[in-house]
């Protein structure tokens, strides 16, 4: 399976379960679709945004 179906497939998986998906996600997923990121840093981005010690408007740097 290619990495678009898996992300649409994750994202519909989710929203079916009463998931929320956030624009910040989509657009990291796309990156990631697109080959410009690994799993990895998608994963590492989506932890980092439920971080409760993160700060609001944090970037996804560092």
């Amino acid at each position: 399976m290619d990495r678009k179906t898996l992300v649409e497939e994750s994202i519909h998986s989710g929203e079916m379960e009463g998931a929320y998906v956030s624009a910040e996600f989509r657009k990291d997923a796309d990156e990631y679709v697109k080959g410009n990121i690994p799993i990895e840093d998608l994963m590492r981005r989506t932890k980092r945004r439920w971080d409760p010690k993160r700060k609001k408007g944090a970037s996804h740097a560092g």
